[in-house]
């Protein structure tokens, strides 16, 4: 009587775990199938993107095609010139004033000769550094024409 009583239990327990092996094969097939839905969906963004183009980006992620984390494409002028690492570190947006004008300005804060005159993005904002001889850089904001500040290079 023992013996019908384990046999008993223990075809329950094969049940029991054949039930929940059949509920987590069809929960994985249910994830597996959800990726095929969105590539359908993709070819239909694609012919839309093209007629959208000045559509806003949504940064959302259910309405974006193919491998979101692959590495960003550089830009195509960089790419042509084959400056694709400047191309990240060059500044962002257009300055208002011409780097004769920001020599100008630098001029009128420290006199001397320039050196060199070039365009920096320093923590988000455009400026131009205009270096003098005797080690001497003059920041000028590149949108307002402010004087940010003169630094030295005395050590």
């Amino acid at each position: 009587m023992k013996i019908n009583r384990f046999f008993a239990l223990a075809a329950i327990a094969l049940l029991v775990v054949g039930a929940m092996g059949v509920i987590s094969a069809k929960a994985l097939a249910r994830t597996n199938s959800a990726p095929a839905a969105q590539t359908q969906n993709c070819d239909q963004q694609d012919d839309e993107a093209v007629e959208e183009q000045d559509a806003p980006d949504t940064d959302n992620i259910e309405e974006q095609c193919g491998d979101q984390n692959g590495p960003d494409e550089p830009e195509a002028g960089a790419a042509e010139a084959g400056e694709a690492e400047d191309a990240e570190t060059a500044p962002a947006g257009t300055p208002a004033i011409t780097p004769e004008h920001a020599q100008a300005i630098a001029m009128a804060a420290h006199p001397g000769t320039v050196i060199q005159t070039e365009l920096d993005d320093e923590n988000g904002q455009l400026v131009y550094s205009v270096e003098f001889e005797g080690g001497v850089d003059v920041k000028v904001d590149a949108i307002t024409g402010q004087v940010l500040g003169v630094e030295t290079d005395q050590d």
